[in-house]
């Protein structure tokens, strides 16, 4: 060591320079200067990279559902407030909400504040997509309109120039699409419209023109008759000239002077039917047939009660022979119907049906499995809840299905007597879609008792059921909707799904 770096103490000790230990101690600090840099910027790195590992779950997880949506209607009844709900889709059939969603339909829904009365609700397809998925239309029952959407690419709405546009009837329910053509079924059957109700309007069918913006034009429509009340209308999937309609009408008092069940029209009607219409080029549509229902049961007693008539309740056609799939409610009974070219129809026969009161009907692409959603429990089998059927269509079996499975739904909630003096579940099924994969199946279920004597804000449910290889199910979620802005004292109605 040098004399500038060593010196010798008095004592005979060598010391070390002050100058080289100030040397020594900057470099020692940059030493653990550096290495604490080092740990900070491993710290740093090791976070960074669990949150990229995150952020690139999320991603994964985004765009596993991107495209993939889900749509219900509020049917809310506070004045202008009724809206369309949104969701994304994940692969686990686990429904979250969209962003900006409900999306208002500048309109009202229709206000059934009673004990489950029978009628306004009793409707399939309040919500359709066209056939390029780029537009929503929905009804808006109290407001007498229909709603127009663009779907965006992150699948919220914009409503087209105009929308809503009038739907040339009294409380539409049921909507449909051939083409560049909507067909509407307007019911008529508002107890908060009643002047039109007791006779100064008819319930209808009308057609209207999609513009390429969107936008409908009116074109044709057909008013029922005898005061039947329309609750569905259908597009053949085989031929889109063909269109089915269904009518079904439960109006008397049931209690007497009670104010449990009450008469909304000017007598009591029970009556039901079936109806073919053609489209022309034009997009005008002409009734080719009407039929009623046959009697199935001689001397059938529906839940006790004599003198109720065989009523249909939901349609769906085979996407592979030309034959209508029809819900005979009050008979527990799945009807099936050939039909031609020129819109005739032609009864074939009926099968039993395991649940009470199979409503709404649906049929895969393949033409291989039907499903039906039965609203009430059946008391011989001990349900306590509504349920879901599955039934073999494949092969010879279209024109003669087999039941092959049944599901309860969850959460009915409380019970309480209905208006028909039936005791039944708070919440129940009504109508269903399948998604574009066919791997999941998704029922909506409602609030039944609106009136003050229901204290429970539930039941107002949309539930999730995986398709397994067979077709049969399996309940996976069950989402209360009230979080998702549906009123509890509105009854949410339609469900449809979209993949872009």
């Amino acid at each position: 060591m040098s004399k500038e770096t060593k010196e010798t103490h008095p004592e005979g000790r060598e010391v070390v320079d002050r100058r080289a230990f100030l040397k020594m101690k900057t470099t020692t600090g940059t030493i653990h200067g550096i290495f604490a840099s080092l740990m900070t910027k491993a710290i740093m790195f090791i976070s960074t990279g669990t949150f990229l590992f995150s952020l690139l779950l999320t991603m994964a997880s985004t765009a596993h559902s991107e495209g993939r949506f889900l749509y219900i209607q509020s049917n809310n009844i506070l004045e202008g407030q009724n809206s369309i709900i949104a969701y994304e889709r994940p692969p686990d059939g686990k429904l979250k909400p969209l962003p900006g969603s409900p999306f208002l339909t500048g309109g009202t829904g229709m206000n059934n504040n009673t004990h489950g009365k029978l009628g306004p609700q009793d409707n399939d397809t309040p919500i359709v997509l066209s056939t390029d998925g780029k537009r929503l239309f929905t009804v808006n029952i109290h407001s007498n309109t229909i709603a127009a959407f663009d779907i965006m690419p992150d699948g919220s709405l914009r409503h087209v120039k105009g929308s809503p546009f009038p739907s040339m009837g009294v409380g539409p329910v049921s909507l449909s699409i051939s083409d560049d053509i909507l067909l509407v079924a307007n019911r008529n059957g508002d107890y908060h419209q009643l002047e039109e109700l007791r006779g100064k309007a008819s319930g209808n069918y009308a057609s209207f023109q999609i513009n390429d913006d969107g936008s409908l034009t009116f074109l044709s429509k057909i008013d029922v008759k005898d005061g039947h009340k329309p609750i569905q209308v259908l597009v053949s999937s085989r031929d889109n000239k063909i269109v089915f309609g269904d009518d079904f009408e439960v109006d008397a008092d049931f209690d007497g002077n009670d104010s449990r069940s009450w008469l909304a029209g000017n007598e009591p009607r029970v009556q039901g039917q079936l109806h073919v219409f053609l489209l022309d080029d034009k997009g005008h549509i002409a009734e080719t047939d009407t039929v009623k229902m046959p009697e199935t049961i001689e001397g059938y007693k529906y839940l006790g009660m004599d003198g109720v008539p065989s009523l249909p309740l939901g349609i769906w056609d085979h996407p592979k022979k030309d034959l209508l799939y029809v819900g005979f409610v009050t008979r527990n009974e799945l009807g099936v119907y050939r039909y031609s070219s020129e819109g005739k129809l032609k009864f074939v026969t009926t099968v039993p049906n395991s649940g009470q009161d199979i409503c709404w009907v649906l049929v895969n692409k393949a033409g291989t499995r039907l499903y039906t959603v039965n609203n009430l429990p059946r008391n011989e089998a001990n349900d306590v809840a509504a349920t879901v059927s599955i039934y073999d269509i494949s092969g010879d079996k279209a024109e003669e299905p087999v039941e092959i499975g049944r599901l309860q739904l969850p959460l009915p909630g409380g019970w309480f007597v209905n208006n028909r003096m039936v005791k039944q579940p708070n919440s129940t099924a009504f109508q269903m879609d399948l998604d574009p994969t066919e791997n999941f199946l998704y029922v909506i279920n409602q609030r039944i008792n609106q009136t003050d004597e229901n204290t429970s804000k539930e039941g107002n449910i949309l539930h999730t059921l995986k398709v397994d290889e067979s077709g049969m199910l399996e309940v996976v979620a069950s989402r209360h909707l009230r979080q998702d802005g549906v009123p509890y004292h509105s009854r949410p109605q339609g469900v449809v799904t979209l993949d872009r």
